[in-house]
């Protein structure tokens, strides 16, 4: 009787130990070796937007992990601390704007200002953030850029030297995109900053035919990319919600004044119609009367600095 009773006793003590060791290992994690970004290289306009890498690879890694940067460097392990402690004025975005907002009380209610890393981390996944607000070249100029990345998860922790390169080119005072044509074979566009300001900021724009001619601006029309209650013209009189001042048609130019920049306040819609996010795009038509058929460009740009501006559109056909 005793001894079945000490068996069912070590039987018993067997289970509990079993039960433990498998709810002990229930919580062990596993963090895989082989965590890391799958594109290690970005080349970057910084300035112009926020800009987001891919999230880490896990490898079937634990979840959830703590990613943070461990290190920004050079090639030669020289680390930019200024930078890692470098912080901007930014948004955190609770909706997305869908580039129809007539004001910016539209948009302040989908945003919420917050101070960030210039270079930010999102924890749970190890998304690099490079935020449009970083644009002190003191701190961040143009170059190459090497970043450690430390993962932890209920597995262990991981550190990934050189786990992602990012080259930057600072925007700059201007930006300028091409899109495309229709009816010609091709424009030039030239964006000069004639003279400098202390807040208010002035376009000049000018279209010139093949022969330099220009083109009377009342002639050209902006296509409609909205709605008839808000039609969003995409031409010279919509800077997305930049307020204009001042707009006066001359018979070779057009003059747009505004308080200050950047042009525009908010940029094109966000997803959707191939309209970057830095920017507005113009897009503009004629039917036949300024040269003889009909045509259509478009592209985008955005202005940063205040100041007289002349943009210069030469057409090609």
């Amino acid at each position: 009787m005793r001894r079945i009773y000490l068996s069912s006793c070590l039987l018993f003590v067997i289970g509990i130990a079993l039960l433990i060791g498998c709810k002990k290992e229930e919580k062990v994690g596993f963090i895989s070796p082989a965590i890391a970004y799958t594109t290690k290289t970005l080349t970057v306009v910084t300035g112009r937007g926020i800009i987001m890498s891919a999230a880490l690879a896990l490898d079937e890694s634990t979840k959830p992990i703590e990613a943070s940067i461990l290190s920004i460097h050079d090639e030669n392990g020289k680390e930019f601390t200024e930078l890692m402690n470098y912080k901007v004025d930014t948004y955190y975005w609770t909706g997305t704007p869908i580039g129809l907002e007539t004001s910016l009380d539209q948009i302040n209610k989908i945003r919420v200002p917050i101070k960030r890393p210039a270079i930010d981390i999102n924890p749970t996944n190890g998304q690099i953030i490079i935020y449009a607000e970083a644009k002190d070249a003191t701190i961040f100029p143009q170059g190459r850029y090497i970043f450690d990345i430390k993962v932890k998860n209920s597995g262990g922790e991981l550190i990934i030297k050189n786990a992602l390169t990012i080259n930057t080119t600072p925007a700059g005072p201007y930006s300028y995109a091409f899109s495309g044509v229709d009816g010609i074979s091709g424009l030039d566009v030239k964006i000069e900053k004639a003279s400098a300001s202390t807040g208010s900021t002035k376009l000049i724009i000018k279209t010139l035919k093949m022969d330099g001619t220009p083109i009377d601006p009342k002639t050209l029309l902006g296509y409609d990319y909205g709605t008839a209650a808000n039609p969003n013209l995409k031409d010279w009189h919509n800077l997305g919600l930049q307020k204009i001042d001042k707009y006066t048609e001359f018979p070779d130019r057009l003059e747009i004044e505004t308080p200050g920049v950047p042009i525009p306040v908010i940029g094109g819609l966000p997803t959707g119609n191939g309209i970057p996010v830095w920017s507005e795009r113009i897009d503009m038509y004629n039917n036949s009367s300024a040269i003889g058929k009909y045509f259509n460009y478009w592209f985008d740009f955005a202005i940063y600095e205040p100041g007289t501006w002349n943009i210069t559109i030469q057409l090609k056909y």
